[in-house]
């Protein structure tokens, strides 16, 4: 797991963490052990730095009373409400980000052109206070500044352990030695209670082969009721299996770039995975119909052609099985649509989030099985690819991407994701 510890002036700093506003009246600790299983890794710390919490883990390289690099920047652009900065540092790039008070990034990455390209995506949005970047990037409107000249040194957001373990400590050490001392104390006592006493029991052959004779009778008695009910055969449930969701997106960018591709004389319209297919819609413009079914034998093996009319035809691409598992959230549906809202806010981006049940109908009987699964549905729009976009869910459980669809005239990607729960 890549580390996420910066050094400015010789002495470290955290990043990475996992920053999340804590509501009021919350206590922080209570908060960040309650998302704490957002971040990889056993052993968590937290930072607490206004009305924020940032969840960090030594699996990242974190230690307890270590200084929050974002929270320093923070305090140095006081000024901006928001801000999007990036630094080149020992370690590599680190990526630092605050919407309307609230960190949404604070990332190091190992690769310049990884962190170029968060940098870039994060810029698309509007309304930056102020923009840094390092001199040697080509990023409008920014402006380079040194990491070293913004940092005080001097930090009151440190890491502290989740768990509270060390005040617990002397408790636990207390009541080991209270016990001990009262086991010293009792021990004649306790010894005599539980010394075993073996009782003289008399064997009776007769009893004991009538005992036989009945579990025999018994146990033929329930073999032949097994024999004899159905076999129900166990519903499969849609959470039952689940690709993962990096691969789905990954299938569904090749299958919808694959089918847009630009045949003379008709324009694409929409491209849209969904299921097991993906589905490309073209109109005429100047070309002609031969000119369709032309291009899909020769570059499109394997896609049907359907006519709706001469100026309207549909491309059909069959898509592969991807390999599954069993995945099912083990959070309430409420707690991951607030979740889901708190994303998408901070990333200052539109989302349709709620909340639905998915019908399941089985084979057996005369009317087959009936059973329903809860699911939090989001559908959103958004200028981020596929294999972008579903970064997005790559904390949470039982994900499956549903629906992607491609307006050609908007832009836009449209998008259908499932979060199965309990």
């Amino acid at each position: 797991m890549p580390s996420q510890i910066i050094t400015i002036e010789r002495k470290k700093y955290a990043t990475g963490l996992f920053w999340q506003p804590v509501a009021d009246g919350h206590n922080a600790r209570a908060f960040a052990q309650k998302i704490a299983k957002l971040v990889p890794g056993r052993a968590k710390y937290f930072s607490e730095y206004r009305s924020m919490v940032g969840i960090g883990s030594r699996a990242l390289g974190h230690s307890a009373r270590m200084p929050s690099a974002a929270a320093e920047v923070m305090d140095a652009f006081s000024d901006h409400n928001s801000f999007l900065a990036a630094f080149a540092v020992r370690q590599g790039f680190w990526v630092v980000a605050a919407r309307n008070g609230i960190i949404i990034q604070d990332k190091l990455y190992a690769s310049e052109s990884l962190a170029k390209n968060e940098f870039d995506t994060l810029s698309g949005l509007p309304d930056w206070g102020i923009l840094v970047a390092p001199g040697s990037w080509p990023a409008a409107r920014s402006e380079e500044k040194l990491l070293d000249e913004l940092v005080s040194g001097d930090s009151k957001c440190q890491a502290v352990p989740i768990s509270g373990f060390g005040s617990g400590l002397f408790v636990l050490a207390a009541l080991a030695a209270l016990l001990a001392g009262g086991l010293y104390t009792f021990k004649g006592q306790l010894a005599k209670v539980l010394t075993l006493r073996t009782p003289a029991v008399k064997f009776n052959p007769e009893a004991a082969e009538a005992y036989k004779k009945r579990l025999a009778e018994t146990d033929e008695m329930l073999v032949q009721r097994l024999r004899s009910a159905p076999v129900v055969a166990a519903m499969e449930m849609p959470y039952d299996a689940l690709p993962d969701p990096a691969l789905r997106a990954e299938q569904c960018w090749e299958a919808i770039t694959f089918l847009m591709q630009v045949v003379p004389g008709w324009s694409q319209v929409e491209a849209e995975c969904a299921g097991g297919s993906a589905t490309a819609h073209l109109h005429r413009s100047f070309g002609i119909i031969t000119d369709v079914y032309d291009f899909a034998n020769e570059r499109m093996p394997g896609v049907e052609v359907i006519e709706n009319s001469d100026s309207d035809m549909v491309l059909t691409l069959p898509l592969g099985s991807l390999e599954t598992s069993s995945r099912l959230s083990e959070s309430g549906a409420e707690e991951i649509m607030r979740s889901i809202n708190s994303v998408f806010q901070l990333m200052n981006a539109p989302v349709d989030v709620r909340r639905t049940v998915e019908t399941v109908r089985g084979e057996v009987g005369p009317d087959g099985q009936i059973a329903s699964a809860n699911v939090v549905l989001i559908s959103a729009a958004s200028g981020l690819e596929p294999r972008e976009f579903i970064r997005v869910f790559q904390d949470y459980d039982a994900v499956y991407l549903s629906s992607v669809r491609w307006i050609s005239n908007q832009r836009k990607w449209n998008y259908e994701v499932k979060i199965y729960v309990k």
